[in-house]
């Protein structure tokens, strides 16, 4: 809990460090400090305070910050506080630099570059270190630079007790691309990288480190030598043997229950093996039936049977419900943990995950003795109105008084409207529009299938592309489940595909262009399906452009037939990843073998018919026309006179990864 003066002093901070009030912002956070790290002040600013995301604005650059905190240093040459906030920043500034794109690596360029930051925050954390006797977040950072980064090689001789070599003369740097790579990453905020190191330790950290200490061990003691029971170094410390970090639950929970948290309270020690179960819950959860799932139910038990703060506690169930279920082979247990969360304050509700599970359970799998935990879910999403997934969910409900909800059709109106205003705030409209997918299907399998059609409705309604092309399907009785006749419509259906197409939904934009092609809901319009289908292959559409040859072919003109068989198909069959490759070679043998497009020739569609053996041996299609092609004296006359014709040409060849002289057609 913040104390009430959290946004006064973080005013204050924010404003004597803009105004560059360097000796008084020092002389206050010293008095602020004081009561923080005699831990005498239960409500105490300090520790948010020391953050530079406190400090700054976001929309202020590195540049800006590291050139205040440099001035603010230098002006004040004894200064604790502007070198520990230097080495946050710093250490900071080698996350920024170390984090990669989703599933890219990172490179080296970018580990040097990070390196190269966390030289100058190990530089300004031993500043800092000299410059107060009790540098708890000095050595806390230390600590949280060792677990992420390592600590630099300079540091680690020093501790050995030899003086660091410079930095050119440890590494090879001289015309190295990475080094060159690396070191941009400083200049870019106008720093250069260094070079030398202090050829010594500060005095406090000298004769200090036991001998084969690791450094995570050894900064968490210097951190609890401080200041005692130091709940956030050891939040820190812990986290560094959590799963992310390639340890588990159970090595937290070890050290929970070793001398080293020994001198932490009852309560505290309970925060940190909460902290430890929700690692184990999030992650890979243990296998049914195993020993580790039987320790983490019991370990879980016990620690809900201890009082939590209810933050926690609401946590701790969110993230057991599911994996409970799992264990027990039973969706009841987890329901009972939700029934539980919802009784730790009016206020408390499941996560995402969870509550999708509670839907899934109880309407997808019929399990009706879970209803009394949906009624609540909907209710308070309903008084809560903060979540746009639950607040359409029950918008649906409430409009026909399902699970438990009093009917109220304007009151629907009203949260569906509200739901959808959310989706945009929350920048998440893609993700909760397919989970309202998800959720009407549940509807649907519990038999409320007018619910799931107007949920769908509602949400196109109000300019959702994938509800709209969802009810394409729905209209077609082509949806997950069987939709009454009464709800079929050609017409509805062929109105919801153009308008999820125009709203630029690639798939939307293949399936209105088959639609079209095929004459659905209307006549067939070639021109206009052929549209559709550019424009999906615009779009990134996998299967289109092989659709868009078969178009041409079975109506088209005879100039789109012949770019078809000369380009467009071709194109396909030269693409080993396509995944209408295989389709693509039988087309062009089908368009040999009729003359679509081309002149007919048996033989080149002979050559693709085998072409397509090869890419799938169980094509029946391709298979049969081999047996009209070759089945007869009469068919393999005509055969062997359209070889003739092109002197024995293998149209194939182009296509295969090898030469065709290694792989022969069969003979004729």
């Amino acid at each position: 809990m913040h104390h009430p003066e959290q946004p006064d002093n973080l005013s204050k901070a924010r404003m004597l460090l803009a105004t560059r009030r360097f000796i008084k912002l020092d002389e206050w956070l010293l008095s602020q400090m004081r009561g923080w790290q005699n831990q005498t002040e239960i409500h105490s600013d300090y520790g948010l305070l020391m953050h530079p995301g406190s400090l700054f604005a976001a929309n202020e650059s590195t540049q800006y910050r590291l050139q205040l905190l440099d001035d603010w240093a230098t002006q004040c040459p004894t200064s604790y506080h502007a070198q520990v906030l230097l080495g946050m920043l710093w250490h900071e500034q080698a996350w920024v630099i170390r984090q990669s794109h989703t599933g890219e690596e990172i490179a080296d360029h970018q580990w040097l570059g990070a390196q190269l930051c966390c030289d100058y925050a190990v530089m300004a954390f031993l500043a800092a270190i000299e410059r107060h006797p009790r540098p708890t977040h000095a050595f806390r950072h230390l600590m949280n630079l060792s677990g992420g980064f390592g600590e630099p090689y300079w540091l680690r001789a020093l501790f050995a007790g030899d003086i660091p070599k410079p930095l050119h003369e440890q590494f090879n740097i001289e015309n190295s691309p990475i080094w060159q790579e690396g070191a941009q990453h400083l200049y870019a905020i106008g720093v250069e990288p260094l070079t030398h190191w202090p050829h010594q330790l500060p005095i406090a950290l000298q004769h200090t480190r036991r001998t084969d200490e690791d450094p995570l061990d050894y900064w968490l003691r210097m951190a609890t030598s401080v200041r005692h029971n130091d709940v956030g170094s050891m939040e820190s410390y812990l986290l560094f043997h959590s799963t992310y970090w390639g340890g588990n639950a159970q090595q937290q929970q070890a050290i929970i229950d070793s001398h080293v948290c020994a001198e932490f309270s009852e309560q505290e020690r309970n925060q940190f093996r909460a902290t430890a179960m929700l690692d184990a819950l999030q992650n890979d959860v243990a296998d049914r039936q195993s020993e580790q799932a039987a320790l983490l139910q019991q370990q879980l038990e016990q620690l809900l049977a201890q009082p939590l703060e209810n933050t926690t506690r609401i946590q701790l169930l969110d993230k057991a419900g599911g994996a409970v279920a799992y264990w027990q082979d039973d969706d009841l247990a987890g329901l009972a943990l939700y029934a539980d969360l919802f009784n730790v304050s009016p206020q408390a509700m499941p996560g995402h995950l969870s509550s999708l599970f509670i839907s899934r359970v109880v309407l997808a799998n019929g399990n009706q003795d879970g209803l009394p935990v949906l009624t609540t879910l909907l209710t308070r999403a309903i008084v809560q109105s903060d979540n746009a997934l639950l607040t359409a969910f029950a918008a649906a409900a409430v409009h026909y008084g399902l699970y438990g909800l009093t009917q109220q059709p304007e009151l629907s109106a009203n949260l569906m409207d509200r739901a959808w205003s959310l989706m945009h705030q929350e920048n998440a409209q893609p993700s909760t529009e397919k989970d309202l997918l998800t959720l009407a299907h549940d509807m649907a399998i519990n038999d409320d299938i007018d619910a799931a059609h107007f949920l769908m409705v509602e949400m196109a309604r109000r300019g959702s592309a994938l509800h709209s092309h969802e009810l394409y399907f729905f209209y077609r009785n082509l949806w997950y489940q069987d939709v009454p006749e009464a709800l079929h419509s050609d017409s509805n259906a062929l109105d919801c595909v153009l308008s999820a197409a125009r709203s630029g939904l690639v798939p939307a934009m293949f399936n209105c262009a088959n639609a079209l092609r095929e004459g659905f809901g209307g006549e067939v319009d070639y021109a206009q399906a052929m549209q559709w289908y550019l424009r999906a292959i615009d779009g990134g559409h996998p299967q289109a452009d092989y659709w868009r040859a078969s178009c041409a072919l079975d109506l088209g003109p005879e100039q789109d037939k012949r770019l078809a068989v000369e380009q467009w198909l071709p194109a396909i069959v030269s693409n080993s990843e396509h995944p209408e490759r295989a389709e693509a070679a039988y087309t062009l043998g089908m368009a040999y073998m009729q003359g679509a497009g081309t002149s007919k020739n048996r033989y080149y569609s002979w050559q693709f018919m085998q072409f397509v053996l090869e890419l799938n041996p169980e094509s029946s299609v391709a298979q049969e026309a081999l047996a009209a092609l070759e089945g007869s004296l009469r068919s393999r006359m005509s055969l062997w006179q359209d070889k003739r014709k092109v002197d024995g040409r293998d149209i194939v060849t182009q296509y295969r990864p090898i030469k065709s002289s290694e792989t022969p057609l069969p003979p004729i």
